[in-house]
């Protein structure tokens, strides 16, 4: 597996600066996140490429969310929330890079009467992004959210109802830890979230103490990292785990305590295998 670090960690920066603290660390990926100056125009993805190249690492898109809703019942704001998603695939595209990860809708408290009618715009403006990532052969990685009121996808069931009338190799699932430690069992999400779709393509990485998405770093929570990831090693995944910290400092820590833990699973392999 690889190691990767958000540009969430920076968002009231510019991309510039940002990138020049990601590089001094060495970590294998970086995730930009297309929100304020960090979005993909012409200008960023050209001085991603060159950096992409000096620093030889791979790059991988959060697209944008902050004031978006796929599930929006007010047309404009769908319409809206669709090209720009539409602008990260083809950023991604340009970038070569691996995943774009989106999330699904949530529910405006004035619509919670009409559930039917958001989740089928849900699926609508689902189903026009998943058309433009086949035809730049880009993957998608739709994430599993916290538990939060009026929010979608929350669960493995609540992705498998939105994704289930979508069939595209294109179309996987991006596993955040966090997340799901606020709804259940994280390693017991990697299996179930695993078969739907193209499966895990992606994974966040950050602590909670399972009632509010703290994005802690990994240990100061009370999410079983060493269950993670040896479920992760059952389905055998082998992308990015991508930090989602509060800093870059949180994410080199939280490097350093995954890395121990992949150790400890590969030594106690070895153990058995001589056994």
């Amino acid at each position: 597996m690889k190691f990767g670090v958000s540009s969430l960690v920076f968002l009231p920066e510019t991309l510039q600066s940002s990138m020049e603290k990601v590089a001094e660390n060495s970590f294998d990926c970086w995730e930009i996140v297309c929100e304020g100056s960090h979005q993909l125009t012409p200008k960023n993805t050209k001085y991603l490429m060159e950096l992409k190249y000096i620093y030889d690492v791979d790059i991988v898109i959060h697209a944008p969310f902050s004031d978006l809703n796929p599930a929006s019942m007010n047309d404009r704001v769908r319409r809206l929330t669709v090209s720009s998603i539409v602008e990260a695939i083809e950023g991604a595209f340009e970038l070569d890079a691996k995943v774009v990860t989106l999330h699904p809708g949530y529910i405006p408290p004035l619509w919670s009467s009409y559930i039917e009618d958001i989740l089928d715009n849900n699926f609508s403006s689902l189903n026009d992004i998943v058309g433009v990532a086949e035809d730049y052969q880009v993957m998608l990685g739709l994430e599993n959210m916290p538990n939060y009121m009026g929010v979608l996808g929350i669960t493995p069931e609540a992705l498998k109802d939105i994704v289930r009338e979508i069939d595209s190799k294109y179309l996987g699932i991006t596993l955040d830890v966090g997340h799901a430690n606020t709804a259940g069992n994280p390693a017991e999400f990697v299996k179930e979230l695993n078969n739907i779709g193209q499966g895990i393509v992606h994974v966040h990485m950050h602590d909670n103490n399972g009632n509010d998405d703290e994005h802690l770093k990994i240990g100061d929570g009370n999410i079983d990292f060493l269950s993670v990831l040896n479920a992760l090693k059952d389905i055998k995944y082998e992308g990015v785990l991508s930090f989602e910290s509060k800093s870059i400092r949180d994410a080199v820590k939280s490097r350093e305590v995954v890395k121990e833990l992949i150790s400890n699973i590969e030594l106690e392999e070895i153990t058995i295998q001589t056994k």
